[in-house]
């Protein structure tokens, strides 16, 4: 992800979670330069599947060392899997108060973090596809917005 101004947009309805950011480029200025969000491309989105949960915010690079898992080796500016994972444990033990509650179901989700320049997103997640389009961070969450609301439009 691009180091200065990843600017992450999270967009989610019930059932689909999209995340888009700036990607590093060949040819970056060595100093981090803001973004156009209308003229600029070079945008990376993600699309999980069958998400459970996700929160995004805080820690930032400058902040992420007082993150638990930077005892992990977890660090700014990358994409993590993290196996073995205490959010999903914790996510599971609510869950077995369901009266279908079934531990199986469990074995198919990941946990997923990625660690931006002012903030961090964590989802927990059955999978996850990577689109890389050549559009600025405006069009591409517009699609993504575009792409939510169509599923959600029943014919009367």
């Amino acid at each position: 992800m691009d180091f200065g101004a990843p600017m992450p947009v999270v967009l989610s309805n019930d059932t689909e979670l999209l995340l888009a950011f700036y990607a590093e480029q060949k040819n970056m200025p060595a100093i981090p330069q803001q973004k156009h969000i209308i003229d600029d491309t070079g945008v990376v989105a993600l699309k999980f599947k069958r998400y459970l949960k996700y929160t995004f915010g805080v820690p930032g690079d400058e902040a992420i060392n007082g993150h638990p898992y930077s005892k992990l080796g977890m660090k700014s500016y990358s994409f993590y899997e993290l196996r073995d994972s205490d959010f999903i444990k914790s996510l599971q033990h609510i869950d077995k108060m369901h009266p279908q509650y079934h531990p199986d179901k469990w074995k198919m989700f990941k946990h997923y973090i990625l660690t931006f320049h002012d903030n961090m997103f964590e989802c927990i997640a059955e999978s996850f596809e990577v689109r890389e389009d050549d559009v600025s961070l405006y069009n591409q969450a517009s699609d993504m917005f575009n792409e939510l609301m169509r599923k959600n439009l029943s014919p009367h």
